[in-house]
């Protein structure tokens, strides 16, 4: 019996807090419940499968080997070590439940489905006869060539399982021998060379698909000629990822990173993932041959690395597949032949993906080609390949323009790009700057600086300040929220912050926008206060937070403190969430969780402030790591017209009743039933608000 939504025992009741990563299992269980949705198409709901998959691996990849390595080095605490060893248990236990799930819902569920749909996803039965010389052919031509097949013996052979990579671990024994011995021999599964999934020619209207994974084991007899093989079963080994750099480091910070990096590739082995249909004996070989604990041993179902699922071919075309809505015109600036002209005149917000990226390109090409522009500054992230962010950059720098790009080199998995993103710039002439000493930069924010006529370059300047990444492919998917402004306050204290990140000696002076390290805490606490007072008063007191993570315990008991003041409060959290619904101390605190065909990414934080309600986007959650090690902003919204458009988005999101589940006190992901007859679905809301306007946009033009 399938049990998707009661897990219980995740905390004590006399604690305050969900453990961080027992919390993070139940955001990911909510993106299994996804694949279970069958008002989704079919290969939408195969995707969750894949993100769940891809999730899932990079959590053992990062917050199990900190733990792991805290079990194994033990260079902490008794109760660290103590409360190490009891989280992997946890963490593996449900991981376990997760995986028999995941199996269910993609043997009995999505198989049945395809079927249905007269795809034949083959899954180890068999070949018919219409099939083999395909198969056999295929295989000597386009798989044989690039495997390297290794015999496992233990106390004479030793090889490497590598990180990140499939592998048939295949049993056998020689042909036409007296020896009755088992061997034991591993064969990596070639995905670079071949695609993970093989289309089959169509027979009697159906179509076929076949993991290249069985396209091997149906042809292991050509690989091992002098034995007959008895069976195979697929392995996967997950590697410590983590690494840390020292906090006070600035020399040689790229070439330590390039060294780190490339050491993943040997990390520690913290979980080995196997079919569960393999012999314990043959488990037992492999961990005893790789030095893996049968502990971190997870069984699975026949197929691993399923985040490859998200390339499984669809020959139906659009058919089973969600259209994503085209990313809507914003017809101010389309009229005009220049931005800066529009954000002069008012402050403009951008959503992605509801609405094009094209225009933060169209901002920094008008910067990079404006000859009142002196000085173009921008933080990066995770920078997509080819960028055109970037091209507009190092186009600026062709031009004349000085060009500072603050690059965080330490984001995880985009290391690498991020260096070579970063020496391409610095061959166009654009100054590049490395690191803040022990601290991340996340800010995500741009500076367009001109030249004044008798005044002062922030008078006549722009900025763009954002909730994600300046990333035109993740903005494809990723729901994110930038601001244009020409708000001299905003632009002047945008400014001191990078002067700040330049190593430049200034007074850190905010008072607009919110900045991690300097004001950002104080002023939330003193925001969050400003509602305990007026609830003790009677009268009416609101928070709405909208984040990816809330962690901090000193920000949950803050929360806490309002909610037994009276305050009304409502969460929006998309993953990590450790405070603890439902109690006395939280009587009045709501968690929602929205997962849907885009990624929930913008912050918002609201304060009903006596009805004059404040309002800020912000690129940081309420994690530990976000609000005491790494540089963040938030910026206030203060057009109304834009505030309420803001609002009108927080009131869609809690009223969802649709894709919003609510978090109980056992970290259940409960579908929000509510009396509205109407279906509300959040995402699909917005995108209907911002077409509305786009429509009076156009006819109130045309009028």
């Amino acid at each position: 019996m399938l049990d998707m939504e009661n897990r219980n025992g995740y905390k004590d009741m006399d604690w305050k807090y969900f453990k961080r990563d027992i919390s993070w299992l139940s955001f990911n269980r909510r993106v299994l419940l996804e694949a279970r949705n069958k008002e989704l198409p079919l290969f939408e709901r195969i995707k969750f499968l894949s993100i769940y998959s891809s999730n899932q691996e990079e959590f053992y990849r990062i917050r199990v080997s900190e733990h792991r390595n805290l079990v194994m080095l033990k260079n902490c605490s008794s109760a660290e070590y103590q409360n190490a060893k009891e989280t992997l248990a946890e963490i593996n236990a449900e991981v376990s439940r997760q995986v028999k799930d995941f199996s269910y819902i993609f043997t009995h569920e999505i198989l049945p489905e395809l079927a249905h749909n007269d795809i034949v996803l083959y899954q180890g039965q068999p070949m018919p006869d219409f099939h083999k010389d395909f198969i056999r052919n295929y295989f000597k031509e386009e798989i044989f060539p690039y495997l390297q097949p290794v015999l496992i013996l233990k106390d004479h052979i030793s090889s490497f399982l590598r990180d990140n990579r499939l592998y048939l671990s295949i049993q056998l024994h020689p042909r036409g021998s007296q020896d009755s011995q088992i061997y034991y021999a591993l064969i990596k599964v070639p995905f670079s060379k071949v695609p993970r999934f093989i289309e089959l020619p169509a027979y009697e209207g159906k179509h076929y698909l076949m993991f290249v994974d069985d396209a091997i084991g149906y042809n292991l007899d050509i690989v091992f000629p002098g034995f007959v093989v008895d069976a195979y079963y697929s392995v996967r080994v997950s590697r410590d990822a983590d690494f840390s750099i020292d906090s006070n480091q600035k020399e040689n910070i790229v070439d330590e990173i390039r060294k780190h990096v490339k050491k993943r590739k040997t990390g520690v082995a913290n979980r080995l993932v196997y079919n569960a249909m393999m012999p314990h004996e043959m488990l037992s070989y492999l961990c005893q041959a790789y030095n893996i604990p049968e502990s971190q041993c997870i069984a699975a179902g026949r197929y691993l690395t399923l985040e490859d699922l998200i390339k499984l071919p669809n020959p139906t075309g659009k058919k089973l597949a969600v259209e994503s809505p085209i990313p809507l015109r914003v017809p101010e600036f389309d009229r005009s032949g220049s931005v800066f002209k529009v954000i002069k005149s008012h402050d403009m917000l951008l959503h992605f993906p509801y609405q094009s990226f094209d225009y933060l390109i169209r901002f920094l090409m008008e910067s990079a080609y404006d000859p009142k522009v002196e000085e173009i500054k921008l933080t990066q992230y995770r920078v997509a390949e080819n960028s055109e962010v970037i091209n507009a950059l190092v186009t600026a720098a062709r031009n004349g323009k000085k060009v500072t790009v603050y690059v965080e080199l330490k984001a995880r998995f985009d290391e690498e790009n991020n260096i070579f993103t970063s020496e391409q710039m610095q061959k166009a002439g654009i100054h590049v700057i490395y690191g803040v000493p022990g601290l991340k930069v996340h800010a995500k924010v741009a500076l367009i600086l001109r030249r004044s006529i008798g005044g002062t370059n922030m008078e006549k300047s722009f900025a763009f300040l954002s909730t994600g990444n300046f990333n035109e492919k993740t903005a494809k998917v990723y729901s994110d929220i930038g601001l244009f402004t020409y708000n001299t306050q905003i632009i002047t204290e945008l400014n001191c912050l990078f002067e700040i990140l330049e190593g430049k000696d200034v007074p850190p002076v905010f008072n607009t926008l919110l900045v991690a390290q300097y004001n950002m805490l104080d002023v939330l606490k003193s925001m969050i206060d400003q509602e305990i007072g007026a609830a003790q008063e009677g009268k009416k007191a609101h928070i709405i937070l909208k984040m990816n993570g809330l962690q901090d315990t000193d920000m949950i008991n803050k929360l806490y403190e309002a909610s037994n003041a009276g305050v009304q409060i409502d969460l929006i959290i998309r993953g990590i969430c450790c405070l603890v619904p439902n109690q006395p101390y939280s009587r009045n605190i709501r968690i929602i969780r929205i997962i849907d065909q885009y990624l929930e990414h913008a912050r918002i934080w609201y304060f009903y402030a006596g009805g004059n309600e404040c309002v800020y986007l912000s690129s940081a959650d309420w994690m530990k790591r976000n609000l005491s090690r790494r540089i963040e902003t938030a910026f206030p919204i203060v057009d109304n017209k834009l505030k309420r458009q803001v609002i009108r988005i927080l009131h869609y999101q809690l009223t969802d009743n649709v894709q919003a589940c609510l978090i109980d006190e056992h970290l259940n992901n409960i579908y929000v039933q509510n009396n509205n007859p109407e279906r509300v679905r959040a995402q699909q809301k917005i995108y209907e608000m911002l077409q509305e306007e786009v429509t009076f946009s156009m006819n109130y033009q045309q009028s």
